[in-house]
């Protein structure tokens, strides 16, 4: 139970991370103009998770580092906990903005969904966990 909580705590930490990498791969893009349609709003944020993807994948493959991950099972816990609270963050804006269709309706949240859930696994790769 100590492990979930404190993997569950270095989530949310692990969230407001890859909140602060979105807003920084989306600068350069600028705001699209007032009056735009829902599709056009559907490919801009298809594309903002698309970007946002590797260096959530590098954020969870650090934290999973940082933490000295020593198991498969470690590994594992860590990618399922964080992903899901990646995908509850986004599900939760969803909602909060009206915007639920825009986000789980495009490729882009599930790249970045799987890039969270691989930084983990690729710690059992390249540490060749048991």
């Amino acid at each position: 139970m100590k492990k979930f909580v404190k993997d569950v705590l270095i989530g949310i930490l692990v969230v407001i991370v890859v909140i602060i990498f979105e807003f920084i791969v989306t600068i350069p893009f600028g705001l699209p103009s007032e009056g735009i349609d829902r599709e056009s709003w559907r490919k801009i944020m298809s594309r903002e998770f698309l970007v946002t993807a590797v260096p959530a994948g590098l954020t969870t493959f650090v934290f999973a580092l940082l933490l000295k991950t020593g198991t498969r099972a470690d590994a594992i816990r860590r990618a399922v906990i964080w992903t899901l609270l990646l995908g509850l963050n986004y599900f939760l804006m969803g909602i909060g903005n009206d915007n639920l269709d825009l986000i789980y309706g495009n490729i882009g949240i599930v790249a970045l969904l799987a890039c969270a859930f691989l930084g983990p696994v690729a710690v059992i790769v390249i540490k060749k966990l048991k």
